[in-house]
């Protein structure tokens, strides 16, 4: 940082608030049960990963491994952002506009400090707070309790999907040498990441119990779709997919983040909207983004820290 510290809560909020945008695409595809079990292995993964690396810097390796699978990521949240908004908006199939349209603001406010980025997350997370508490009060009276309680998925695909949702966290370390220490240590920390969990496992049970998980396993966005039936209006769907916009950047400027201070994000957001125009993120096996950043997890706690400057 230049000049200006981060606070370890301003990070752990971006944290929260950007990985619902993972939750939201998990729900409807993932059991919330197995969500919940993901949600404690996250936080204890968590636990074992900060006090591994502290407030020291990462190897130069690891932190090259950060950024170039953050840029893959970047690309997928883009790519899945274009194509929500294109089904919520009932247009063609070409998404590059789209893609372009949501790369700018991540350009923009890369050429910025990651002091404002961070202040503009903890604002991203009280429009969250609000939206999510309408979503939950209007949805609860609905749900069927009888179709909330039935399996949705296959093990294996709701904890990668949920290993994908609490990944998001893994993205704070090459952040943390930047940031004041927190007084409470890591509690607060994994505080956040647990809620981060269970929100997602919230998120998925609501969906499966407004839709039926076997009407959710076939459509394209079941959580903004469930989102729709709250108002009787294919409105509300439009709206709530639009508002969760903001999940999707901040996670995109979390990512992007990880390239370091200067210009480096703005090149991080170019490089992912590039990857995304080739469409190649749609043809990734079901399970490679997860499994990369369990790997990235690993080698975190294998390789030694790098040195201070």
């Amino acid at each position: 940082m230049n000049s200006e510290k981060l606070s370890a809560r301003q990070l752990w909020v971006a944290v929260l608030a950007g990985g619902l945008s993972a939750g939201a695409a998990a729900a409807g595809r993932a059991d919330w049960r197995w969500l919940l079990l993901a949600a404690a292995l996250g936080v204890g993964a968590g636990w074992l990963l900060l006090r591994r690396v502290g407030r020291a810097p990462l190897h130069p390796a690891l932190r090259a491994l950060y950024c170039a699978w953050g840029t893959v990521l970047m690309a997928d949240v883009l790519s899945r952002a274009a194509d929500r908004v294109q089904q919520a908006s009932g247009g063609g199939e070409n998404t590059g506009w789209l893609l372009a349209l949501l790369a700018l603001p991540l350009v923009w406010m890369g050429w910025g400090k990651s002091a404002a980025f961070f202040r503009a997350a903890e604002i991203v997370w009280l429009a969250l707070l609000a939206t999510g508490a309408a979503i939950l009060l209007l949805g609860l009276p609905r749900v069927n309790w009888q179709w909330a309680v039935e399996p949705a998925a296959g093990w294996k695909s709701s904890l990668t999907a949920g290993g994908l949702v609490m990944s998001t966290g893994l993205f704070v370390l090459p952040l943390l040498e930047r940031t004041e220490p927190p007084p409470d240590g890591t509690a607060s920390g994994l505080a956040w990441l647990g809620a981060l969990g269970l929100t997602a496992a919230a998120l998925a049970a609501l969906t499966a119990g407004l839709l039926n998980p076997a009407v959710a396993a076939e459509l394209d966005a079941p959580f903004f779709a469930a989102a729709g039936l709250l108002g009787d209006s294919a409105r509300l769907e439009g709206l709530v997919s639009a508002l969760w916009l903001l999940p999707d950047l901040t996670l995109a400027g979390l990512l992007a983040r990880c390239w370091g201070e200067g210009r480096r994000p703005a090149l991080a957001a170019a490089a992912a909207l590039g990857l995304a125009l080739t469409g190649v993120m749609k043809a990734l096996p079901e399970g490679i983004l997860p499994t990369g950043c369990l790997a990235l997890a690993v080698l975190t706690a294998v390789l030694p820290a790098g040195r201070d400057k």
